[in-house]
């Protein structure tokens, strides 16, 4: 067994009360590998508690368990003996304070590049597909055998992280594990519907207002577009109907790179995306405090932006 799997087992066999803890805006790859970490530790007879900052997008209420996540930061107020982060590049990208987890026994399982080893025990692995696949690979190699319900926690990370398979992370490994994980009986074409196919009709119309905003730094070449708060108002939607639109961009075949920005009042968070090699934006990004994968990344802003000139500008 993998070295620092036998250490993560021993950890989480003498634990007894476990808070696991997943990234901000959650997608399908935390949501995931949380909650089938949940499923596994409550079969062991241990207590165990999800934390996230934000709700899980209603298109995801699907995935077994999901309901017994808290947004409850009164969590903390709670003594555990181990905090795991899932997916998590950094304290920071869950939206906490790390003096939450100062003095903590913490577990930090991720596959970000951008990962800054927080953990008093890490296992990051970049090259993986998903923190959904590392967690398949940890139950493979304690001999655990996952059921239907942990099959479609991994199966929904995997498809969300890779794209249902078209991103470059996917590797002949993952298509491998995903393939063991249909073997429980969960259906493939049921959760790619709902993790890829989840687009209302006004959801719909408010990708093609963004698209309609698609503007292209020429010295850069870069295209970039932008969301504003108001517009999930103005087109009755929620804001997960907008997942999928920052990769969706990355289908441009004559730029350099892609950026999605949403601003708020005070604050603008960009999405980067890639397809060149000789380009890391997790570096690029971790310039502004954020990071990621390589050829997906971003950060978060306190700046206020405009539009102007039927583009963005710094207010001010």
């Amino acid at each position: 067994m993998n070295n620092t799997f036998t250490e993560i087992d021993q950890l989480l066999l003498r634990s007894q009360r476990i808070l696991l803890i997943g990234h901000q805006r959650p997608d399908e790859d935390t949501l995931g590998s949380v909650l089938s970490f949940y499923i596994y530790l409550k079969l062991l007879g241990k207590e165990v508690k999800m934390y996230f900052n934000d709700p899980a997008p209603s298109y995801l209420f699907f995935m077994p368990e999901i309901d017994q996540i808290s947004t409850d930061q009164q969590l903390f107020a709670e003594r555990y003996d181990l905090y795991v982060f899932l997916d998590c590049g950094s304290i920071s990208n869950t939206r906490l304070s790390e003096v939450v987890i100062q003095g903590q026994t913490v577990l930090n399982i991720d596959h970000h590049a951008s990962n800054t080893n927080y953990g008093t025990v890490n296992y990051v692995n970049t090259k993986a597909s998903s923190t959904c696949e590392i967690v398949y690979n940890f139950f493979m190699a304690i001999g655990f055998k996952v059921d239907k319900k942990i099959a479609t926690c991994l199966l929904a990370g995997i498809l969300g992280d890779t794209s249902g398979f078209i991103h470059s992370t996917t590797q002949a490994e993952t298509i491998k594990i995903a393939s063991e994980l249909i073997k429980t009986g969960i259906k493939i074409h049921q959760i790619f519907n709902f993790v890829v196919r989840n687009k209302t009709i006004d959801g719909l119309r408010l990708w093609g207002e963004i698209l309609s905003r698609l503007r292209v730094n020429t010295e850069l070449n870069i295209a970039y577009s932008w969301i504003k708060d108001t517009d999930f108002a103005d087109f009755r939607v929620q804001e997960d109907e907008l997942d999928g639109i920052a990769n969706f961009l990355n289908a441009i075949v004559d730029v350099n790179a892609t950026a999605l920005f949403r601003i708020s009042d005070q604050r603008i968070k960009a999405s980067w995306r890639t397809k060149r090699d000789d380009i890391d934006l997790s570096k690029f990004c971790g310039l502004f405090g954020g990071g990621g994968h390589k050829k997906a990344s971003g950060f978060t802003l306190d700046l206020k932006v405009v539009e102007q000139d039927g583009g963005l500008a710094v207010a001010g």
